[in-house]
C-alpha cells in the first residue's frame, strides 16, 4: 500500500456520453467515459483523436520565423555552406539534432554537429565552441532544444561571421535581440506548435525543408522527433499525438542502422512498441552517455548507417547505460540518508559533493515523485553547484527560481523541470530563497496528488472491446494518461513477491468468475490483510520470449477495508 489517496473521476451526464458513443465503437459507455474524462465532447473531435493521421500536421510555415529560416538553409545548401546543428546532450536534444542532421545531408547539404559536453560548457550557446565551429569552415549554426536566450552568444557569432537560427521550445525571455531566425511556438500566436519539444519544432522545420523539394522524408526523421517528444514529456495531443503515433509505426519496422540496433538491445523480446518502452528501455540508453559526460556515442548511434558499427555503438550505449544506473542507485541512497527521517522542509533538497551533474535531473525527479513536492539535488563543485530541479503540477518551480535568477550564472527550465548554476558563496542564500518561495505558494506540496482512477469497473468489463480500445486510444503519455481503473473486493488466489529484497509483487486477482494476473512494481511489501482488497490498476499487454500476455499493472492495492 502506496500511502497514496485514490480518487475516482464522476461519471458524466448520460446525455454527456451519448455524444461520443459513436467514436467509442464496441467498448460502448466505457469507452466514451474514457474520452470525455480526456477533454473530448463530440464524436468528431474524438474520431480525429483517435485516428492520428500525417494530414493532421499543420502548415510548419504558420511557425514564427520559417521562412527565413528555410530561405537561409537552402542558400547555405546552394553555396556549399558547411552548416553546423547544434544540439543538446538530453535525448530531445539528440534526437533533434540527429533528424536535422539526416534532412540536410538528404537535401545534398553539408552538416556537422556540435554537442556540449554537460560538465562542459554545459546548455546554451557557447562563444569557444562557435569559434572553433568557424575555424571549421562553418558559417551557419542551427541550434536545436536551445538557443533562445543566448542573445550575446549570438551576437558573438554575428561578429565572426557566422549565422544563427534558433529552433526552440523553451520559454523566452523578454526584450532578448532576436536572431535571423527564430523558430520557437512561444513566439507565435493562436497556438500554433503549443506543446512541441525540441526535436517537435526541429521536425517541423525538417517538413518545410522537404516540403519546397520533391522528397518526402524517410521514416526514421519522424521516428526521431517521437523519441524527442516522449523524451521530453510533450503532452501527446494535436501534432505531438501524430508525431508520436507515426514515430512508433516507424520505428516497428525502421531499417535505420542505429535505430534497429539500439532496438535489437533495449527491446529484444518484441511485441508493440509504445511509450512505456520507449520510456523505460530506449530512451533512458540513450540518455546514459550524456550523463556520464559525453552524449557523442549516442548521437553517433542515432547517425549510424553501417550496421556493424550500429551494434558496436548501441552495446557501448548499453554498457554506459548500466553503470549510469549503478551511479543513481549510489546517489539515492547518499540522498535518503542526508534526507533522514526529519520533518520534509517545503522543498526537498539534496546536495553532494559525489553526484555526478548528469543524474541530477533523474533524482530530483525520483524524489519529487515519492514525496509529492519539488525536489532540488545539486552537485558541489570547488566554485559553484549545479543543480535540477524537479517539481509535481502543484509548484510551478520555474517561477520559484525566476526570483531568485539574479544569483545564477545560468539556469532556464520550465514549471515541472528547471536547472541552475550558482557560485557557492550564494548557494545557501539561493537555498532559503527556494524554500520561501515554494511554502508561499500557499499549496500544502507534500499532500501529493492523489492516485485518479477513470473508473470503478468489474473484472466482467475487461472484455476484448476494452483491450481494444484501450490500444486505440493510445499512444499514451503527458495529456493523455493511460486509462487506470479501481475494482473492488477481489481475492488473492496466489500471491509472490520477485526482485532484490521482495520488493516486487505477482498476484493472481478473483472475483469469484474471472481472474486476472497482476504485477505490481514496488508493492513487495504492500499489507495485503487476511481478506478481500481493491485495486487501482492500468492494463498492460507483456512480451517476453515471444509470448504475448494481457495482465493488470497495479498501481496501489489496499484491504477493502480501507476508505478511498
Amino acid at each position: 500500500m502506496s500511502g497514496r489517496r485514490w480518487a475516482i473521476t464522476p461519471e458524466p451526464a448520460p446525455e454527456a456520453l451519448s455524444h461520443l458513443m459513436t467514436a467509442s465503437s464496441r467498448s460502448g459507455q466505457l469507452g466514451a467515459r474514457l474520452l470525455h474524462n480526456r477533454g473530448m465532447r463530440a464524436s468528431e473531435e474524438a474520431l480525429t483523436f483517435l485516428q492520428p493521421d500525417l494530414n493532421q500536421l499543420g502548415d510548419p510555415f504558420d511557425l514564427p520565423d520559417m521562412e527565413a529560416a528555410v530561405d537561409r538553409v537552402f542558400r547555405a545548401i546552394g553555396n556549399q555552406e558547411k552548416i553546423a546543428v547544434y544540439g543538446d546532450f538530453d535525448v530531445d536534444g539528440l534526437s533533434a539534432t540527429a533528424l536535422l542532421l539526416h534532412a540536410i545531408r538528404d537535401l545534398s547539404g553539408t552538416a556537422v554537429a556540435h554537442i556540449p559536453g554537460r560538465d562542459g560548457s554545459g546548455h546554451g550557446l557557447d562563444n569557444n565552441a562557435l569559434t572553433r565551429l568557424n575555424a571549421d569552415g562553418v558559417t551557419l549554426v542551427i541550434t536545436v532544444d536551445t538557443g533562445s536566450n543566448d542573445a550575446d552568444q549570438i551576437r558573438f557569432a554575428e561578429t565572426i561571421g557566422v549565422d544563427v537560427i534558433v529552433t526552440d521550445h523553451h520559454i523566452v525571455e523578454p526584450g532578448l535581440r532576436r536572431p535571423l531566425a527564430l523558430v520557437n511556438p512561444h513566439m507565435g500566436s493562436d497556438g500554433v506548435g503549443e506543446g512541441l519539444t525540441g526535436a517537435g519544432v526541429a521536425f517541423k522545420l525538417a517538413q518545410a525543408l522537404y516540403s519546397r523539394t520533391d522528397l518526402n522524408w524517410p521514416g526514421h526523421v519522424i521516428a526521431l522527433a517521437a523519441l524527442g517528444t516522449v523524451a521530453d514529456v510533450g503532452p501527446l495531443k494535436g501534432e505531438n499525438r501524430v508525431i508520436v503515433s507515426e514515430g512508433l509505426r516507424q520505428l516497428q519496422s525502421t531499417s535505420h542502422a542505429g535505430l534497429t540496433a539500439l532496438l535489437k538491445l533495449a527491446h529484444p523480446n518484441g511485441g508493440d512498441l509504445d511509450t512505456e518502452a520507449l520510456s523505460f528501455n530506449v530512451i533512458p540508453r540513450l540518455n546514459a552517455p550524456g550523463r556520464l559526460g559525453e552524449a557523442v556515442p549516442s548521437l553517433n548511434l542515432l547517425t549510424a548507417n553501417d550496421p556493424g558499427e550500429a551494434m558496436t555503438l548501441a552495446r557501448q550505449v548499453d554498457d554506459m547505460n548500466t553503470e549510469r544506473r549503478h551511479l543513481s542507485q549510489e546517489a539515492w541512497d547518499v540522498a535518503r540518508l542526508e534526507l533522514g527521517n526529519g520533518p520534509m522542509q517545503p522543498a526537498l533538497i539534496v546536495k553532494s559533493t559525489r553526484f555526478k551533474s548528469g543524474i541530477l535531473g533523474p533524482l530530483a525527479g525520483r524524489l519529487s515523485g515519492e514525496h509529492g513536492r519539488p525536489a532540488i539535488a545539486i552537485a558541489l563543485g570547488e566554485t559553484h553547484a549545479r543543480a535540477s530541479a524537479r517539481s509535481p503540477e502543484s509548484v510551478d518551480i520555474h517561477a520559484v527560481l525566476s526570483a531568485v535568477s539574479d544569483r545564477f550564472d545560468q539556469w532556464g527550465g520550465h514549471a515541472r523541470a528547471a536547472g541552475f548554476t550558482v557560485a557557492n558563496e550564494h548557494l545557501d542564500e539561493v537555498i532559503d530563497a527556494i524554500q520561501g518561495g515554494v511554502a508561499a505558494a500557499g499549496k500544502d506540496p507534500g499532500a501529493g496528488p492523489p492516485l485518479r482512477a477513470d473508473a470503478e469497473i468489474g473484472f466482467s468489463d475487461l472484455g476484448a472491446s476494452t483491450w481494444d480500445f484501450i490500444k486505440v486510444l493510445g499512444p499514451y503519455g503527458e495529456a493523455n494518461p493511460a486509462p487506470v481503473f479501481v475494482t473492488r473486493n477481489l481475492n488473492p488466489v496466489q500471491i509472490r513477491t520477485m526482485g532484490a529484497g521482495g520488493r516486487h509483487l505477482r498476484i493472481v486477482l478473483s472475483d469469484d468468475r474471472e481472474t486476472w494476473d497482476a504485477i505490481g512494481f514496488g508493492l513487495g511489501k504492500a499489507p495485503l490483510g487476511d481478506g478481500a482488497i481493491d485495486a487501482i490498476y492500468s492494463l498492460r499487454t507483456n512480451t517476453w520470449r515471444g509470448r504475448t500476455k494481457q495482465e493488470l499493472h497495479l498501481l496501489d492495492i489496499r484491504p477493502s477495508a480501507y476508505e478511498l
